[in-house]
């Protein structure tokens, strides 16, 4: 089942305090060539009691509230149509939320038939892919760059590795450029595997008093997440494993 149109309300758990908590009313159309009209509005409610220190030490600021209307490209409409079709409605009842419970309102209209609402009976599929498409929604404005990182092995001398990878949110896509040697080779992943690089990735935590402000040329392994800290990781094995399988 393909779809025409999404309407989608979402607020976190009555359990989750500001400065953390918000919601989003999200419209989604089909327009052509299977491009999709997406009009998205993010309001983070309750922080008028917080300092503004607080609140920048946390990462935030006074105002983040949030609204963009724009097209995301086909490859948007295509991850979407997939989750429409195995998601499964059940009917919402907001008096039964616990205030653990996030709480979400779907509305689906399909290409052929009647429209659908409810909560999703798997929400963790929807959080997931919703955050993607917020994230594509940054990009798209200019508010954050496409996802960078890259890796160094400076083990041997003989034969330094460096790998670059990049990840657009709009377009979906994995980029991969390898330089051995001296040679430079580029390939394009499967989304998929940004998920897993990220996982990997942020398993760990990152001190920047520890980081090297200047591209290393010394021994070891080293990994930059698109600022200008350098990271040595020559002791997190199952990172450098990973980037060298890829």
């Amino acid at each position: 089942m393909s779809f025409r149109s999404l309407q989608i309300r979402y607020q976190t758990a009555r359990s989750l305090p500001a400065p953390y908590s918000y919601f989003y009313t999200l419209s989604v159309t089909t327009v052509a060539a299977n491009a999709l009209q997406i009009d998205l509005a993010i309001t983070y409610p309750d922080r008028e009691d917080i300092d503004d220190d607080e609140l920048i030490a946390e990462g935030y600021t006074r105002d983040d509230d949030y609204a963009w209307s724009g097209r995301l490209p086909r490859s948007w409409w295509e991850s979407l149509a997939a989750l429409v079709r195995k998601t499964r409605l059940q009917p919402l009842n907001e008096d039964e939320l616990d205030e653990e419970d996030d709480f979400w309102d779907i509305t689906i209209e399909p290409d052929n038939g009647n429209k659908t609402s409810g909560k999703p009976a798997k929400p963790d599929d929807w959080q997931y892919l919703m955050q993607e498409l917020i994230q594509a929604t940054y990009e798209a404005m200019g508010r954050e760059r496409p996802f960078e990182l890259t890796y160094l092995n400076l083990t041997d001398p003989r034969e330094d590795l460096e790998l670059r990878l990049t990840a657009s949110f709009v377009d979906r896509t994995v980029k991969l450029t390898t330089v051995e040697n001296r040679r430079e080779q580029t390939k394009t992943l499967p989304w998929s595997t940004l998920q897993h690089v990220m996982s990997q990735v942020y398993n760990y935590d990152y001190d920047p008093d520890d980081a090297q402000l200047k591209r290393p040329k010394r021994d070891g392994q080293w990994l930059n997440l698109g600022t200008e800290e350098w990271y040595d990781i020559s002791t997190y094995r199952a990172v450098g494993k990973m980037f060298r399988d890829l």
